[in-house]
């Protein structure tokens, strides 16, 4: 039998925690991030919280030490988020790296402390112990379950760290929103006189799993000229903006982009309506284009860019039979061209085919275009009355 003294474990947690805020600092994106931090955060501090309450054998058995290791880490960790946000470092990264350090290394310190006088009968230590013999004097049926235990404990550790390593993608989306005075969901601009301005915070939040560049077109009544566009800096002064086009900065996966608009309508009219369009470079996946045509008819495509496959859903409610005419186009020139006829009362749905990429849609009826995509992901508006 080999015995092999480890003692409480002090040393080498304290070490792991330093490899640890080694690892953030220097390879933030490194695997072994996660790896060294969910015990970290699920274990040490309730660990050392126990070593510091109770450094000798007697009171706590092991099993009891590792239950309450758990539990206590599970009450600790959220305890110190909670005091941290009421700090003015709030709960982000290093905030909490620091704090849970600090505790590990206090708790580590007094366990230490109330140790250093006990005989080493006496102080808790971590049994470690290989016991040849008694393996050699088991039955075949328990050798056989003791290796299956041992494999299944070494198979969750590894399907633990595939699935740290090779975490699921969540869901794909943008955030695109328009927020009127002091920053809330109210108070739009929706009554203007001929020569003011109005002002709205556009916000972007990008939620795609990877960094991507926006763009955004503003325009009234379906028109760039009907409207002029300035971009407020955070020190007041104004940019005007060309072609009414912004050009957003690189947003990373869950970074947010928000910008103050200004915008003066060129014309008077009631219910003038303004639109924010937002272009993004990566190709549409079951984007949903809706619209009411002329005599009631409802059309509703869904368009998957990357697969070139689409579904046109058209219902025609009117009693009388329309020829309709899709075209796709790409790079100016039209891909593709789907004709077809619905009667009265006829609900047609057909699957499309045609050459993935970058695609707008134009929708004719009965030779008159009622329909034309022009490749937004995204499109908000408001209804504003200019007198």
């Amino acid at each position: 039998m080999f015995r092999i003294k480890t003692g409480a474990g002090i040393l080498p947690l304290n070490l792991l925690l330093i490899v640890l805020i080694a690892i953030i600092v220097f390879l933030p994106s490194n695997v072994l991030r996660i790896i060294l931090g969910l015990p970290i955060v699920l274990f040490f501090p309730g660990y050392v919280l126990i070593l510091a309450l109770f450094p000798k054998k007697e009171g706590v058995t092991g099993i009891e030490r590792i239950a309450l290791s758990f539990g206590l880490s599970i009450a600790v960790v959220p305890l110190i988020g909670f005091i941290l946000n009421y700090t003015p470092w709030g709960i982000k990264l290093y905030p909490i790296l620091i704090s849970l350090a600090g505790f590990i290394l206090t708790m580590s310190g007094i366990a230490w402390y109330r140790m250093k006088d006990l005989t080493e009968d006496e102080k808790f230590n971590i049994p470690l112990k290989i016991d040849l013999s008694s393996w050699r004097e088991q039955k075949t049926v328990d050798r056989i379950l003791s290796v299956a235990l041992i494999l299944a404990i070494v198979g969750a550790i590894g399907t633990l760290g595939y699935t740290i390593a090779k975490p699921k993608v969540g869901e794909r989306f943008t955030e695109f929103y328009i927020l009127g005075a002091q920053g809330k969901a109210a108070q739009y601009p929706n009554s203007l006189e001929l020569g003011d301005r109005g002002k709205v915070t556009l916000g972007i939040i990008n939620h795609e799993q990877e960094s991507l560049n926006y763009q955004v077109k503003v325009i009234m009544d379906g028109v760039e000229e009907g409207v002029k566009i300035w971009l407020e800096g955070e020190d007041g002064e104004t940019t005007s903006i060309v072609d009414n086009t912004i050009d957003v900065e690189t947003l990373t996966h869950e970074e947010k982009w928000e910008g103050n608009i200004l915008f003066e309508p060129v014309h008077k009219g009631q219910k003038q309506k303004l639109e924010f369009l937002l272009f993004s470079p990566k190709l549409r996946q079951d984007h949903h284009i809706r619209s009411q045509l002329v005599n009631g008819d409802f059309v509703d495509i869904i368009i998957n860019e990357a697969d070139g496959e689409d579904k046109i859903t058209l219902d025609n409610n009117s009693s009388k039979p329309h020829s309709y005419s899709l075209e796709i186009w790409q790079q100016g020139i039209v891909k593709r061209e789907i004709n077809f006829t619905a009667a009265g009362g006829e609900k047609l749905e057909q699957e499309i085919q045609y050459p993935s990429g970058e695609s707008t849609f134009q929708l004719y009826k009965d030779g008159e275009l009622v329909l034309k995509d022009t490749g937004v992901e995204l499109s908000l508006h408001l209804w504003t009355d200019v007198s």
